[in-house]
């Protein structure tokens, strides 16, 4: 369900749709090449997207298909994929996951820059962003 609007998005398989409850109108469908592990709306327009090898950004704007940001990191093969965020301005981009090892559970981060195109693979399960204003 959109976290503003009401919208919700459906996955049947690997088809994906997004309805307008209001309107009782379908918006947008997709049949995506490889099934989703995990879906989530970033802001009230777009809904990540993650597979098994990629992370995917899909616009509720216009006739856009779901658009590729980046490959996921083999430091989150085998994970479970429990949240995804952005920064406010969708330039930095994390994907978190978990893993059953030797008997206790570790977490794999992977940061990404849109601007310089770059990942960066970080230990751990649970991360925010936030915006800061210094006084002066």
């Amino acid at each position: 369900m959109n976290p503003q609007t009401k919208v919700i998005a459906l996955k049947a398989m690997r088809t994906l749709q997004i309805f307008n409850i209001e309107m009782k109108s379908k918006m947008k469908a997709h049949t995506i090449n490889e099934d989703v592990v995990f879906w989530k709306w970033i802001n009230v327009n777009t809904i990540a997207l993650v597979t098994e090898t990629a992370v995917f950004h899909w616009s509720m704007e216009g006739d856009s298909l779901p658009a590729k940001m980046f490959d996921r990191h083999t430091s989150l093969n085998g994970c479970q994929i429990i949240n995804y965020r952005c920064d406010h301005s969708l330039k930095w981009l994390l994907l978190i996951g978990i893993s059953a090892q030797q008997n206790r559970v570790v977490g794999a981060m992977q940061l990404y820059s849109v601007e310089r195109k770059v990942s960066q693979p970080i230990e751990g399960h649970a991360a925010a962003f936030t915006q800061f204003k210094c006084e002066g």
